[in-house]
């Protein structure tokens, strides 16, 4: 990847490459990655400019590192650790395109992904598995479902899951927000309320946080085309009455709206 790569990322040049990949091939991107900063510093490339679309099932540390101007699709499954240490660019996994199962029901990536990201983009068509989101301190992140200990000591970025969760959600989370379909109905009992609260967006001084789910829900069909993303849209207002809204206590509803990824208060209401 790297050697076909090489020339356009020095160049800042867009391409587009495709391989397949076996579990075997950890730590797809680390060196796509590298070799950016290495270029290009801190500030990478703009986005979708080195682009390498995959297919089959990755092994551990799946875009790790990724950085800003790399973007990884994947058609298949990941291992652990996806996406660990982002501080960039986008990650999107979906099941083969002639799956049969829910792929909302199914898990896509594994345990602890996001571990230690500063920024990004992660989109999963399916489940993802324990300790989603743990460390996460500034990426965005559309998932289907997760397993226990989701959104663990995060700081900030924003995880949003179309689905049911495990155990201990929030656990020593203190700065960003989650917003969880509640599917089953029990999710207030899955929630360790020591640093955090739940809230609904279905009232006027919430509608920020409702145009801004929307267009990731819409965000997440376009690049995955998610079946589960569509029906949470097909009937928008029954979709918002089972969504809370997962802050620290210390930070008030009025406050928080400045955190949504790329947006503020003023750009949305307008």
């Amino acid at each position: 990847m790297v050697a076909d790569a090489i020339g356009a990322i020095r160049a800042g040049t867009k391409i587009e490459l495709g391989y397949e990949v076996r579990n075997v091939n950890r730590s797809i991107g680390a060196r796509l990655s590298g070799e950016i900063a290495k270029a290009h510093g801190a500030h990478g490339l703009p986005d979708d400019t080195i682009r390498i679309d995959l297919t089959g099932s990755a092994g551990q540390s799946f875009g790790v590192w990724n950085h800003k101007g790399l973007t990884l699709t994947l058609e298949g499954d990941a291992n652990d650790y996806v996406g660990k240490g982002m501080g960039g660019g986008r990650l999107v996994i979906y099941p083969p395109k002639n799956a049969t199962f829910d792929a909302y029901r199914n898990i896509i990536i594994g345990n602890t992904c996001l571990y230690g990201a500063t920024g990004g983009e992660l989109y999963a068509a399916g489940m993802g598995g324990e300790r989603f989101g743990v460390r996460n301190s500034g990426a965005l992140a559309v998932v289907e479902g997760i397993g226990d200990h989701g959104c663990e000591y995060m700081t900030g970025g924003t995880v949003i899951v179309l689905g049911d969760t495990g155990l201990n959600f929030g656990a020593g989370m203190s700065g960003g927000m989650a917003f969880v379909v509640d599917e089953s109905g029990d999710f207030v009992c899955k929630l360790n309320k020591e640093m955090v609260e739940l809230t609904r967006i279905t009232d006027d001084d919430t509608e920020p946080y409702r145009v801004f789910l929307k267009a990731q829900i819409e965000r997440h069909l376009g690049l995955t085309g998610s079946a589960r993303a569509r029906a949470l849209l097909a009937d928008y207002d029954a979709t918002l009455a089972k969504v809370w809204l997962v802050k620290p206590k210390r930070i008030s509803i009025e406050d928080l709206v400045e955190d949504l990824p790329g947006q503020t208060k003023e750009a949305l209401e307008a």
